[in-house]
């Protein structure tokens, strides 16, 4: 299930917001990454789409409907509209409730959700489009009712750590429980799912593959993941899901919930996304095969600068087919993205926020440059103690400053002195207070 539009109008500050995660030929981009300051609403965007997609009835169970109007216009209807499509690789085995024939080619499927003025419910229906297609009663929320491969989506939020072993049920409701997570309820399964499903080993490769083996996680050499067998005391409870680091000229097996929040963020929601496809799919599925749309929110999330370079590029790497939107406030993410890749999020003059194309290919730029046209930050000096320098510095090697220049440097002098920096310069003497000396010094004729 992938996305090609998606149109929000009357959630919180968002009024006729747009976006279309659509290449140059109208296929599904396959990564968007959506910044902008705290309050814009990234976090709601992703809750929008997983609502369309998860179909009105389940919509109602992931999210708080009464915190999502605009409280500016209490008499506005909230809209949520969006249209997803498919691949063409698996179109033939691929069920599309409410057809009675299969296309030549994968449908587009209309999603629409709607809160009326005062009310606390979405309301919503579903429809393939365009209506020349014989048209079921609702196609989403009969997928989601007989859980139906194929049509995968799944959301991750900021609180993504490892359960511990043996502590994961299979959920009854699968779409709710690749949801939740992104709307603060529940947890992810993450490596849980070598306890649920039948043969773990298939799992535990798969996940070497894209954690080890692409270099994703730094230092990591091995995975090592047992099932429910095994287990007679609490230690080895703890040990049943281990990560071999590579620790000087050692190598050390740690338990998975030993790691740091750094680690655990990274395996927790790419291990949950390779177990949910093999539930959903009765067995393997190779990492370039996998489908779907997944949304996560702050994917820098507890990382080091130098992980967030190599992040998404390494993504693109191993998963290939699956389509991601996703949020960030880090500037070193940018740098494995193109220009149609990143979307700016701003507020207009009226307060409602809205979508921008990026000014340049991050890829291209510079730190600064990036700094600059993304956040908005012209400088990087940590208190002005950066550009209090730079200032200083120039001063004091201009004989022809001024008196309020003069005045200026001294100030300047004193402020770093009290924040502990000794530039290590003595100013320069003025022009007049060389010809002042000169002319005391003169004989007279």
């Amino acid at each position: 299930m992938y996305l090609l539009n998606l149109e929000i109008s009357g959630l919180k500050l968002l009024r006729d917001f747009r976006l279309s995660p659509r290449d140059e030929q109208g296929r599904p981009r396959m990564w968007t990454v959506l910044i902008g300051e705290n309050g814009l609403c990234k976090t709601s965007i992703l809750q929008a789409i997983a609502m369309a997609a998860s179909g009105y009835v389940r919509a109602n169970q992931l999210a708080d409907v009464p915190s999502l109007p605009d409280r500016r216009r209490t008499d506005a209807e909230l809209s949520i509209r969006a249209d997803f499509t498919f691949s063409e690789a698996l179109h033939g085995i691929r069920e599309y409730p409410g057809l009675g024939t299969r296309p030549p080619s994968p449908p587009i499927i209309t999603s629409s959700l709607t809160v009326a003025p005062g009310h606390n419910i979405l309301k919503g229906y579903s429809r393939y489009v365009p209506s020349g297609v014989q048209e079921g009663s609702d196609p989403i929320e009969d997928v989601r009712s007989l859980n139906l491969p194929l049509w995968f989506v799944a959301g991750y939020g900021t609180s993504r750590l490892l359960p511990r072993p043996l502590s994961s049920d299979k959920a009854e409701d699968p779409i709710l429980s690749r949801l939740n997570p992104l709307f603060d309820r529940g947890r992810l399964i993450g490596t849980g799912f070598a306890d649920l499903l039948e043969d773990p080993r298939e799992f535990a490769r798969t996940l070497r593959a894209a954690l080890i083996e692409s270099q994703l996680l730094p230092r990591a050499t091995d995975v090592e993941l047992r099932g429910r067998g095994g287990v007679k005391s609490a230690s080895d409870l703890v040990e049943k899901h281990r990560f071999e680091l590579k620790i000087g000229a050692e190598s050390l097996k740690l338990p998975a919930t030993w790691l740091s929040q750094g680690y655990q963020s990274t395996i927790a929601w790419i291990a949950d996304i390779i177990g949910q496809v093999f539930s959903e799919a009765g067995g393997p599925v190779a990492l370039a095969e996998m489908e779907g749309l997944v949304l996560i929110d702050e994917i820098d999330l507890h990382l080091h600068p130098k992980w967030q370079l190599g992040l998404i590029p390494t993504l693109k790497r191993v998963f290939p087919k699956l389509q991601f939107i996703v949020t960030t406030h880090s500037p070193m993410v940018l740098p494995g993205l193109s220009r149609e890749e990143v979307v700016i999020l701003r507020p207009d003059d009226e307060g409602n926020v809205v979508a921008q194309e990026s000014p340049e290919t991050p890829a291209l730029l510079t730190g600064s440059e990036i700094y600059r046209l993304f956040f908005g930050i012209d400088r990087l000096h940590p208190a002005n103690l950066g550009a209090d320098l730079q200032r200083y510095s120039f001063l004091i090697a201009d004989p022809l400053r001024s008196d309020s220049e003069d005045a200026e440097m001294y100030r300047l002098q004193e402020r770093l002195a009290k924040a502990g920096v000794d530039p290590g310069w003595e100013p320069v003497q003025r022009v007049r207070e060389l010809s002042e000396q000169t002319d005391g010094s003169e004989e007279p004729s």
